[in-house]
């Protein structure tokens, strides 16, 4: 019979391998470490996709010469935080609901009881760390906020997912040396801006990520690590230090192959950023067609020096021969192509990504796949290289077949996404065809054998018709709604009429699901979590918009309520809040009067714009927590999604005033005469 000390040991042994349902966290003894690397806005220039003959990236070719490169690798849609999201919880876009950069993809109800790739490691036994942007998170505005501005240096970050973070817990991006907001390019475009800044390397935002990265790399961990690191470059603002400009003299620059005509036979609801005073307008207008290609080819020059520092500590390290180093980007980027810069919509140059895999014992050196792959897919292949179970939610399909064996083939090409809901639109990439069904039902067609640049539409023409029929039935049949329905949220009257919503963030109705507004008020009831760090400037409630509309929010730590009436605000504000668990009650009545209270220490009263109620309908939804509703970019711009708790969020909206009730005649006044029309 087995001691009490033998089977103890043998249990020990055991227990790596066993997969008890039971255990909330899983021994990784054993496994291999992943080193997950992702850039930001980096479309097809390492020079290895030859995407720009210029582009100068021996790390990153260094790299995909290691393992497997695709070729073909797109994002699932090309904005940052669904493109993130997408890849981190493995549900693409249609299945989480998310789709815009100033969703909280947390709030999510799809996403919710669902693992992060980060999380599901944890909870495996993995050690994860993660230093720079990995969730969705920004430069913070001219100011560098912690929160603000596209959720700022905060962004959307999951503190569960990770036991080590940098450059803190609960902030993803080091604060930039030089703020965006400088216009050095002198075009004012928002945070878009370029130019030399006189820092070195290592003082830089992804230089202090980078030097974390190694430190870490260069020390043995007591358990298998799944380690993140995000780097910011190429998104803007292109500040890089001068010597990566000097890399690519202005006078020699390439710019990208355009054809003056491309928008010719590109369908109406694709077109809008041709229109005079626009970005590719305002560009080439002022000249600065080629400064803006030498930044951002000196922004992935300077990514690349970043990536190759993080690649040698990794091989230099004690980990070297069991780490699997993974390499992409969320999404590319436009230069001019069809008259776009930026991001977003359906076109090669925003949807093409590298992405390259080494995984020793696994892939092997100098090999590539052109099959068609996408972001979602990483996380069921980290699964696989790694040996853990796959999550039933998961979307995408491993790649491990692929670097196993570089001839195997896919059964279906990748699919991006763009807008959401009902007004969401699809493009499919094969290895030789794009297609793109619009949410009009308008399409584009290009073959890639013959039209690399997709200059030329072929949907039109009946000889694809079979083709077309194919890649669509690819398309998600239902993209879901990332918030609680009305009735969910309980904006069915009462018998009185008045309506009683119980809210919790996230909560997004459409107008015809909220409640009406017109000639009635409001009540409002709030009690939250305060964090003056991240929830100053945020938006509790919301509904409509400029012309028409309300907001329960906070500016610099004041609560504030504000009523909008054709494009012009009134709003009252209340004491700044103290750290900690807050109150706040508003009120807009039928009377003319609103209100605005913190229990226990303040109340302030003014009249409202409008006499009765409110005076029409908006023609927006109510959303809680989100913003920005109908706080304008420009007015509020540090208005930030509500990133705290809140323990009750409650409207309730008034029954409509009783129409006055006539006296009963007396015997001197005769009744009322018929006189046949109707008084509607």
């Amino acid at each position: 019979m087995f001691s009490s000390r033998k089977f103890l040991l043998l249990w020990l042994v055991l227990w790596p391998w066993l997969d008890v349902a039971a255990a909330p966290v899983r021994s990784a003894y054993g496994k291999p470490n992943v080193l997950f690397i992702i850039a930001d806005d980096l479309r097809d220039y390492p020079a290895w996709l030859g995407g720009h003959p210029q582009a100068q990236t021996p790390n990153m070719d260094r790299l995909a010469k290691m393992g497997m490169r695709f070729t073909n690798a797109h994002c699932n849609y090309a904005l940052c935080n669904p493109s993130r999201t997408s890849l981190l919880t493995g549900l693409l876009p249609s299945s989480s609901g998310v789709f815009g950069n100033e969703q909280d993809w947390r709030r999510s109800v799809q996403v919710q009881g669902k693992m992060t790739l980060p999380e599901y490691f944890k909870s495996r036994g993995f050690l994860t760390a993660a230093g720079g942007k990995i969730f969705h998170a920004n430069h913070g505005g001219p100011e560098g906020r912690l929160a603000g501005w596209h959720g700022g240096r905060r962004g959307f970050e999951q503190d569960a997912a990770w036991e080590t973070r940098f450059p803190e817990p609960g902030v993803q991006i080091p604060d930039l040396p030089v703020h965006t907001g400088q216009n050095f390019n002198g075009l004012d475009i928002w945070h878009w801006d370029w130019g030399k800044i006189d820092v070195p390397d290592a003082l830089t935002d992804d230089g202090a990520v980078v030097s974390w990265a190694t430190d870490f790399l260069s020390k043995k961990t007591r358990k298998p690590f799944f380690l993140s690191v995000g780097l910011y470059r190429p998104h803007s603002p292109w500040y890089v230090p001068q010597k990566y400009f000097d890399m690519f003299p202005l006078e020699g620059i390439q710019l990208p192959e355009v054809k003056a005509d491309d928008l010719a036979d590109v369908p109406d609801f694709a077109k809008g950023q041709e229109k005079p005073g626009g970005n590719h307008d305002r560009i080439v207008q002022a000249g600065k067609w080629k400064e803006a290609v030498q930044a951002y080819l000196a922004s992935v020059a300077f990514c690349d020096a970043m990536l190759g520092q993080v690649v040698d500590a990794a091989l230099a390290g004690p980990n070297a021969k069991n780490t699997i180093i993974a390499f992409t980007a969320d999404h590319g980027w436009y230069l001019g192509e069809k008259q776009m810069w930026h991001k977003g919509k359906l076109w090669e140059e925003a949807t093409h990504v590298p992405l390259t895999i080494y995984a020793p014992g696994v892939t092997k050196p100098e090999t590539l796949s052109d099959e068609p792959v996408s972001l979602v897919d990483l996380y069921p292949t980290f699964c696989d290289l790694v040996k853990v179970p796959k999550p039933e939610h998961l979307d995408g399909s491993s790649l491990l077949p692929l670097l196993k064996d570089p001839s195997a083939k896919r059964a279906k090409p990748a699919v991006t996404a763009m807008g959401g809901g009902e007004k969401v639109s699809y493009a499919a990439r094969s290895q030789r065809w794009r297609y793109i069904r619009y949410a009009d039902g308008s399409e584009e067609l290009y073959d890639h054998q013959a039209d690399p640049h997709e200059w030329t539409n072929l949907a039109s023409d009946p000889a694809h018709a079979g083709l077309k029929e194919e890649l669509g039935a690819t398309f998600p049949k239902e993209f879901k709604r990332a918030s609680r329905t009305g009735v969910e949220v309980g904006s069915t009257p009462s018998d009185d009429g008045s309506v009683h919503l119980k809210l919790q963030i996230g909560d997004d109705l459409t107008p015809e699901e909220s409640p009406r507004l017109e000639g009635r008020g409001i009540f409002v009831d709030a009690a939250f979590d305060y964090n003056p760090q991240v929830d100053a400037d945020s938006s509790l409630v919301t509904q409509g918009g400029e012309q028409m509309g309300w907001a329960l929010h906070l500016v610099a730590g004041k609560p504030t309520l504000t009523v909008f009436v054709d494009g012009k605000s009134t709003s009252i504000s209340g004491d700044g809040l103290s750290a900690g668990r807050c109150n706040v009650r508003a009120m807009i009545d039928a009377d003319g009067l609103m209100s605005l209270a913190v229990p226990g220490r303040s109340e302030v009263l003014a009249p409202t714009p409008f006499a009765e109620g409110f005076p029409r309908q908006p023609n927006q939804g109510l959303r809680a927590g989100q913003s920005f509703g109908p706080l304008s970019n420009k007015a509020y711009p540090n208005s930030t999604p509500w990133d705290g708790a809140v323990q009750r969020l409650r409207v309730t909206v008034f029954a409509p005033k009783a129409a006055p009730i006539p006296p009963s005649p007396t015997p001197d006044q005769p009744l009322p005469q018929d006189t046949g029309k109707s008084s509607n």
